[in-house]
């Protein structure tokens, strides 16, 4: 659905009154921030937004999604677009279930310090979670065996995005450690030489025990010839602690995905909830929130 514009939170109408529960996406986690959460509540008192965890904490976009089925959220935040299952199962039960972009996310490969690569590119990326590179020398690095770590694909959205973008459909290697969130996977990589992981940029700036890397789609030339202009760093060169929000719009950094508001489309107040929180993040007020966040604006 397209979405009106409004130039400040307060701006925007048809807001309900009364407690909304929401959650899903770990994408989203800098979006609830208690800066934009009280912007938000400021301007629409009314409007009381509760983020509810899953139980059990097993974070991501699809459980967001299945909460939102069974009636445990009004809406849901995902990394993700609707499946066919899930378009399926919401018929089934007598509604349509839709989905609203608010944002442009880039997706960020984070490594030891002790790797010290100029970047990776998407196809040695492939290689490296399918399990074919298993040492950094055989990417110019360190003699240090490549320990990658991953989320669950079948829970989390920025998983299954690397695993159908990337990895092009084929699975995760067995050597491929699993964990449950997004800071598990900081904290391990920070701890192992020959770490390597991945998460929304938003969640990686000012992580100064991980060392984020530049992507390039296809393999450069070799550096002493380009300088390393191929490779596009997830943050802004002249300023670490912003990301590149340009090349995420433009589409120039290599891994960039919509994020989405989902809702049920059955005329209640959730869906009137739903709406109203995209059309919120969609006005100017919220384009800036969601920059200043660590994403690109939509519009």
């Amino acid at each position: 659905m397209s979405l009106l514009t409004y130039k400040t939170l307060a701006d925007v109408p048809n807001v309900p009154q009364g407690k909304f529960k929401y959650g899903g996406s770990t994408s989203f986690a800098p979006l609830r921030s208690p800066a934009i959460v009280s912007a938000i509540a400021l301007a629409h008192p009314q409007f009381q937004l509760i983020y509810t965890d899953p139980i059990p904490h097993k974070h991501g976009s699809a459980i967001g999604i299945k909460m939102l089925l069974a009636a445990q959220l009004s809406f849901a935040q995902s990394s993700r677009q609707i499946k066919e299952t899930e378009l399926k199962q919401a018929q089934q039960q007598g509604f349509i279930l839709d989905q609203i972009p608010v944002a442009i996310d880039g997706i960020a490969f984070y490594v030891n310090p002790q790797v010290s690569i100029p970047g990776l590119t998407l196809n040695q990326i492939r290689d490296i979670f399918t399990g074919k590179i298993n040492n950094w020398k055989q990417v110019g690095g360190p003699d240090l065996p490549i320990i990658p770590f991953t989320r669950n694909p079948e829970y989390s959205g920025t998983a299954d995005f690397i695993k159908t973008k990337v990895l092009a459909g084929a699975e995760f290697s067995p050597n491929v450690r699993q964990v449950e969130t997004t800071t598990d996977s900081i904290r391990l990589v920070a701890k192992i030489p020959g770490g390597i992981s991945y998460a929304t940029a938003s969640e990686v700036i000012n992580q100064k025990s991980i060392d984020p890397l530049p992507l390039a789609i296809i393999n450069p030339l070799p550096l002493s010839l380009t300088d390393n202009k191929d490779f596009i760093s997830p943050f802004d060169i002249n300023n670490k602690d912003i990301v590149n929000s340009s090349a995420f719009a433009n589409g120039s950094y290599p891994l960039t995905r919509r994020l989405f508001i989902i809702i049920k489309r059955n005329g209640g107040v959730d869906e009137q909830a739903g709406i109203a929180y995209a059309n919120l993040l969609f006005s100017e007020e919220g384009q800036l929130m969601l920059q200043q966040a660590g994403f690109a604006p939509i519009r």
